[in-house]
């Protein structure tokens, strides 16, 4: 099964206190223009692919999810099939049909009023207390909204906003924790 080694997205990690290359478990996250690197057969999307890059670790965080926002979630599951295979679960976001693959992280696959195919954004997922990072990144001129219930029942989760890429940050859940 292909594995979904590193997400470029234009979210400038040193300004968040984190490495450049932000080496989570499974996957790097580096700053730039949209793009992605598998182990193994990347899925034919429309997402420029590149080479798979590592980086550094930072304690206490880790990746969750990456979201791919997608015009027709029927025709992109079809086009996943080869690729990365059948869904875990599909469902309904916000009142939009999302389908998720566990691909190292889990790819949160949106259905939205886009064109093409569109790598969205990101959520982190940290051990320490949301308000810790809340203050602290606030206390750096970032804007961040407040932390609020999430979807996943115990878990919590925020956003930032001003960056180019979507990203939130979530508290962890034992699946995120216990590897």
């Amino acid at each position: 099964m292909p594995n979904l080694t590193t997400v470029r997205l234009p979210i400038p990690w040193e300004l968040f206190g984190l490495p450049q290359a932000l080496q989570t478990r499974t996957t790097c996250l580096i700053d730039g223009p949209p793009a992605w690197a598998w182990e193994g057969a990347a899925p034919d999307l429309g997402i420029p692919v590149i080479p798979a890059q590592t980086g550094e670790s930072a304690e206490g965080w880790d990746l969750d999810h990456v979201v791919l926002l997608v015009p027709d979630l029927a025709a992109t599951i079809d086009a996943l099939a080869a690729a990365i295979g059948s869904p875990r679960l599909r469902t309904e976001v916000k009142d939009r049909p999302t389908a998720f693959y566990r691909v190292g992280p889990l790819l949160e696959v949106v259905e939205s009023p886009v064109r093409a195919p569109a790598l969205y954004g990101l959520a982190l997922v940290t051990t320490q207390p949301l308000e810790v990072t809340v203050l602290n990144w606030r206390s750096r001129g970032l804007d961040i909204a407040d932390p609020q219930p999430a979807m996943q029942p115990g878990r919590r989760i925020f956003t930032v906003r001003g960056t180019e890429a979507g990203l939130a940050v979530m508290s962890p859940d034992g699946a995120i924790t216990s590897s």
